[in-house]
């Protein structure tokens, strides 16, 4: 019976359903205005005007996208503009600092879009020793914010089990652009340990693909 009700959860979810049953007063939109770097309107993303700021809610879970819908504060952090529009390693901790995590969701695309795997990690560090680090693969946990680039698909689902992550659409503007949903199911040991932090490590370039986070929420229920 769990396993029906998972399987019309993730068809709702793909139609557009939403993930109602994890938002609960146990999800908590995480302030990643500390870390952000840049705004919409910079120069990186097509009809930025369009894109959302403020409190906001897709698939039933709530989200804190820094900045204002002027452009005078920073709405997301830029793996291209922390890299100086050039290669290299970049990396971002966003602190988090909430006890018995059991999910974590992010807001995150990427520029241009790459197949290739490796170029992007994501490690969760809890306060007694819990790790897990997780690698993102365009086109199946991750993909292009403007719809016809190189990468345009994601397995649209919901996580497995504990240790494991999937990627379902937040929103559209219409125009041709997008936002992304991660969920991330975390492994057993994080339900005992505060989760302290999640780092996110870009070793794209220019051209190639370079990812970009606008939010994260975490919460003590599982998907």
């Amino acid at each position: 019976m769990k396993s029906s009700k998972l399987t019309i959860l993730v068809l709702m979810i793909c139609a557009g359903a939403g993930l109602a049953q994890a938002a609960k007063v146990t999800t908590t939109p995480v302030d990643i205005s500390a870390v952000t770097n840049t705004t919409w309107c910079s120069g990186e993303i097509n009809n930025c005007s369009t894109y959302p700021v403020g409190a906001q809610t897709y698939d039933g879970i709530p989200y804190l996208i820094p900045g204002n819908a002027q452009g005078t504060a920073n709405n997301f952090w830029s793996a291209e503009i922390a890299a100086g529009g050039g290669s290299g390693t970049v990396s971002v901790t966003v602190p988090i600092n909430v006890p018995k995590v059991k999910t974590v969701y992010t807001l995150m695309n990427t520029l241009w879009g790459s197949t290739q795997s490796g170029l992007i990690t994501i490690t969760f560090t809890g306060s007694n020793g819990a790790t897990w680090t997780f690698n993102p693969v365009g086109n199946v946990n991750v993909r292009d914010y403007n719809s016809g680039g190189t990468t345009n698909n994601i397995a649209c689902q919901l996580p497995g089990g504990v240790g494991q992550s999937a990627t379902i659409n937040a929103w559209v503007n219409g125009d041709g652009q997008r936002l992304d949903e991660q969920v991330f199911e975390l492994p057993a040991a994080f339900k005992t340990q505060t989760l302290v932090s999640m780092t996110i490590t870009d070793n794209g370039n220019t051209g190639q693909q370079r990812s970009f986070l606008a939010a994260v929420t975490v919460s003590t229920l599982v998907p």
